[in-house]
Order: structure tokens, then C-alpha cells, then sequence
């Protein structure tokens, strides 16, 4: 008897499950295939953007290679490069650009061409927070050699502060444009500065330690 009352609840499951099915059987079908449909889509586009940062990656390369050459080719590779503005390579290929800029620089217009164009990385939002950094950091020691000091210190003071990424870096330019424009206590401050901190990088330390000596014996600055 057991075995009978079994059988007709089995029978039952059954029909309630073809029933169910037939409810909603198209639904789990048309799930299934939107999620078969989101897999395959993402894999093309992750497919797509792999090969179109591999080929940002050869053009940047292949510009750097040309300009080591000293070919125009190069800058107008990395010009093309910069113009499309999304991912990392263009972002390198601005940094580039700057950088020749700020190599070729041999008057003060053509400083000034070079701060500019650190100066836009720097104020660039969709840039990473440490690449704007270096972009500053960059924009003022190209100062350091040429600028006005309180232009100078005005860009590294902010930086040169502690637990900032670059301070050491921000700390030696200050010193370098004080002691450039005879303004020894602030060199001594900022060599003394990455002395004391000993996180400073041992190289950064040895030159600071170097310039503080010189410093503290009056010596004049080199032209």
C-alpha cells in the first residue's frame, strides 16, 4: 500500500513540475542565454581592449624609438598618441612630450612652454593622484636652475611636507634654488630636512650632506 501512495506522489512532483516548467520554463531559457550573452560580450571587449593597449604600446614604444633616433617621427607619433587621452599610454606619451620640451628648453619662453605643459598633467583630474604629483614636481625643478625662488618654493613647499610622496625630491630643489640665489638658511632648512629624515634615500642624503657642508662654509654657487 505504501509503495502505491508513493508512486502517486511521485506522479504528482511530476506534474507539478512539468507544470511549473511550463510557466516559466521560457524564462529560464532567456536567463540563461542573457548571461551566456554578457560572458561573451565581456570577452570581446576585454579581447578588444587588451589589443588596443597593445597597440598603444608599440606606438608609444616605437615614438620612443624614433626620437632616441632623432627623428621627428617620434614627437609626431607621441602628439598622436597624447591627442586620444584615454588609458595610460597617452598619459606617458603627455609626460614625454613635456619632458623633450623641458630638455630643449634654452630660454625662458621655452621654460615656460615646459612648466605649462607639467602644469596641465598636474591639474589633469583623470590622472592618478601621484602621477599630478610628479607632474609638479616636475613643473619646478625646471625652475630650480632659472626661476625665481619664491616661485620655486612657493610649488615645493606643499610637497616638501611630511609624509608627502615626493618630499625628499621637493626638499632637495628647495635647497638647490636657495642656494642658487644665496638664500643660505633655507638651504640649510631643507638640506637639513631630508638629513633628519630617515626615510631619505641614501644617495638624496649623501648629496644633501655634500651641499650642507658647502653651504656651511660660504661657498658660492656655481654660474
Amino acid at each position: 500500500m505504501s509503495d502505491i501512495f508513493r508512486e502517486v506522489d511521485e506522479e504528482v512532483r511530476r506534474d507539478k513540475a512539468l507544470e511549473y516548467w511550463k510557466r516559466h520554463g521560457a524564462k529560464f531559457a532567456l536567463a540563461a542565454l542573457a548571461i551566456v550573452a554578457a560572458v561573451a560580450g565581456w570577452r570581446v571587449y576585454d579581447t578588444y581592449t587588451f589589443e588596443e593597449r597593445a597597440a598603444r604600446g608599440a606606438r608609444f614604444e616605437s615614438a620612443i624609438a624614433e626620437i632616441a633616433a632623432g627623428r621627428a617621427e617620434g614627437n609626431a607619433g607621441l602628439t598622436a598618441l597624447a591627442g586620444e587621452r584615454d588609458g595610460s599610454y597617452p598619459a606617458l606619451a603627455r609626460f614625454r612630450l613635456a619632458g623633450e620640451l623641458a630638455a630643449s628648453a634654452r630660454d625662458e619662453a621655452a621654460r615656460a612652454n615646459a612648466v605649462s605643459a607639467f602644469d596641465a598633467l598636474a591639474a589633469d583630474a583623470a590622472l592618478p593622484a601621484l602621477w599630478r604629483e610628479l607632474a609638479k614636481l616636475r613643473a619646478a625643478f625646471i625652475l630650480v636652475d632659472h626661476g625665481d625662488f619664491a616661485e620655486v618654493e612657493r610649488r615645493l613647499a606643499p610637497m616638501s611636507a611630511p609624509g608627502q610622496p615626493f618630499r625628499h625630491s621637493a626638499r632637495e630643489g628647495i635647497a638647490l634654488a636657495a642656494y642658487r640665489t644665496g638664500q643660505a638658511d633655507k638651504a640649510l632648512d631643507a638640506l637639513q630636512a631630508i638629513i633628519l629624515d630617515s626615510e631619505a634615500p641614501a644617495a638624496l642624503r649623501q648629496r644633501a650632506e655634500l651641499l650642507l657642508a658647502v653651504v656651511r662654509a660660504g661657498g658660492a654657487p656655481k654660474s
